[in-house]
């Protein structure tokens, strides 16, 4: 009993490094990609690195602030081991290159037209950066480009690079009514995005355009949870 009692009173921290190891142990999904001039392009040769992967689109209004933020971020711990990757599954390369002209990074772009990337990493948001560690093990997500985001990313990737561990809640996901997306899938809401995109301000307001979002969603699904219904909300 006493053995019982002892084992329940360690200390918090000792769990959290302990679930949160056991939760780095998911390897990065394996995608198929290519560069901006269609030549194979391959997660698993950065492997040793530490690795953001930013999902991003053309039409993303975050995806403007966050390359800059990334494009620094490559350049303060490159050194130190970081790769930093930016990928995007439009199929309009004439949108990618036109971003690209506006907003220009010094990290390479990686391609998917056909989307797999996106199902295999379970993306609901645009942005969403995952960090793998030097294994090529998933071991956080961020949803959305906003300062909060970008702030956390970044102890992340410090505390990575350093050997640490990453404690459990350093994920940040958006609300739940986002997630709810009938056949329209994260990469292909750039007609939805003014509302979705700005994930920024304060709880009411980010409650109020998520059920705006999720209402003009519902528009392009076929009733049930799948959506449905006329999408003017």
């Amino acid at each position: 009993m006493r053995r019982l009692r002892a084992l329940s009173l360690l200390p918090l921290a000792v769990y959290l490094l302990v679930t949160s190891d056991a939760a780095a142990q998911e390897p990065a999904p394996s995608v198929k990609l290519q560069k901006l001039d269609a030549t194979r392009f391959s997660l698993d040769a950065l492997k040793g690195n530490v690795i953001v992967l930013d999902f991003w689109a053309s039409w993303c209004v975050p995806c403007r602030t966050s390359f800059p933020f990334l494009d620094a971020l490559q350049s303060k711990y490159e050194s130190q081991g970081l790769k930093v990757v930016g990928l995007t599954l439009e199929e309009d390369g004439d949108a990618v290159a036109a971003f690209l002209d506006q907003v220009p990074v010094r990290f390479p772009i990686a391609r998917d037209p056909s989307g797999g990337a996106g199902e295999a990493f379970r993306v609901v948001a645009m942005p969403t950066t995952f960090l793998l560690d030097r294994e090529g093990r998933v071991v956080a997500r961020f949803e959305g480009g906003d300062k909060r985001a970008h702030e956390r990313l970044e102890k992340a990737v410090s505390t990575l690079l350093a050997g640490g561990v990453l404690p459990a809640g350093t994920d940040i996901r958006v609300g739940a009514g986002l997630q709810a997306t009938g056949a329209v899938k994260a990469w292909q809401r750039g007609y939805l995005a003014d509302p979705f995109m700005n994930l920024d301000g304060d709880a009411i307001s980010r409650v109020l355009r998520e059920h705006i979002h999720a209402s003009k969603e519902a528009a392009a699904g076929d009733g049930g949870a799948a959506g449905g219904g006329c999408g003017c909300n």
